[in-house]
């Protein structure tokens, strides 16, 4: 059976690499798209068209903006309302993140959490 922290660290583990970095990957894949889709086709002109320095601007945004999208996720389930809830199944034992969580809305953003952990963007709080 995990310890608490090692559901912790493998759940943040997954928030960062499947919804917070695939944000920041989007800016460089649309900048290296040839031939983009229609669909997505502005958007990868848009981001051809900035300096290098402003695509660094713009991934910090998205690394703001990405925080604090998951502090206010998060803190639906810690702060807002007791109906919602974020569960583990631990081999039959149910896990509530909320109270395994000194502060569940900040794991992601607090020195040394998920984001300064496990992103692959991210390297001493800056965005790279």
């Amino acid at each position: 059976m995990k310890s608490n922290k090692e559901i912790l660290d493998d759940y943040g583990k997954k928030i960062i690499s499947e919804c917070y970095d695939p944000g920041i990957t989007y800016i460089d894949q649309l900048r290296k798209k040839e031939n983009p889709p229609f669909i997505i086709a502005e958007e990868a002109n848009f981001i051809k068209s900035l300096s290098d320095e402003q695509v660094k601007g713009l991934k910090k945004i998205v690394h703001r903006t990405q925080n604090n999208f998951l502090f206010a996720l998060f803190r639906i389930f810690e702060e807002k309302d007791e109906e919602y809830k974020m569960l583990y199944n631990d081999e039959g034992r149910v896990v509530d993140f909320v109270k395994i969580s000194e502060m569940l809305k900040a794991e992601h953003l607090i020195e040394n959490g998920w984001i300064a952990r496990f992103s692959e963007f991210v390297k001493d709080d800056e965005v790279i």
